[in-house]
C-alpha cells in the first residue's frame, strides 16, 4: 500500500490532518512527502493511506505533485513567496 504517489493523510506531528504524496521509500520505516506539508523524512506509522495514487516519479520536484494535486482537486496553496533582495535599509545615527 505505500508506494510512490500515494496519497496519505499525515495523522501526527505538526502538519496533522495534511493530506501528502509519497514522493520517495527510504525503508521500510521511511519515507519522504510532500504536498500541502513540508517535503520532509516522515514516518509511515505518522500516515494514513488513501486509496487515491497519482503518477509522480521517484524524488519528483515540488511543482510537478502540485500539479498532479490539482488534478485530483486538492488546491495547494504556497505559503512562502519569494525572498525580496533589497539592500537592508541604512539607519543614520544622530550626531
Amino acid at each position: 500500500m505505500i508506494e510512490i504517489g500515494r496519497i496519505c493523510l499525515k495523522i501526527s506531528g505538526r502538519d496533522s490532518g495534511k493530506r501528502a504524496a509519497i514522493v520517495d521509500i527510504i525503508d521500510d520505516n521511511y519515507v519522504i512527502i510532500d504536498g500541502e506539508v513540508r517535503r520532509r523524512k516522515c514516518n509511515i506509522k505518522h500516515l494514513e493511506p488513501a486509496k487515491i495514487k497519482i503518477e509522480l516519479e521517484k524524488n519528483a520536484p515540488h511543482e510537478v505533485v502540485v500539479r498532479e494535486f490539482e488534478k485530483i482537486g486538492v488546491m495547494i496553496k504556497e505559503k512562502k513567496g519569494p525572498k525580496n533582495k533589497s539592500a537592508p535599509p541604512i539607519s543614520q545615527k544622530k550626531k
